[in-house]
């Protein structure tokens, strides 16, 4: 089993990617939850998980009239 740290380049979100040798997964490819964005291709070969840990900041601007 390995576990990496990866981020998405378009949104800067922060996953936990855990990959298991000795099990079969499904072919697909996972997207980032935020932004849609493609982050891998999956093949199969093993199974891979993927766990949002950090998202990032956005940037909005503050109107204290609205509730």
């Amino acid at each position: 089993m390995r576990r990496t740290e990866v981020q998405c380049p378009w949104c800067g979100a922060w996953y936990r990617r855990i990959e298991v040798d000795s099990m079969k997964g499904e072919p697909g490819e996972y997207d980032c939850l935020l932004c849609n964005q493609p982050l891998e291709s999956f093949s199969g070969e093993t199974y891979v998980a993927y766990r949002l840990v950090v998202q990032p900041l956005r940037a909005f601007k503050f109107d204290p009239e609205t509730p």
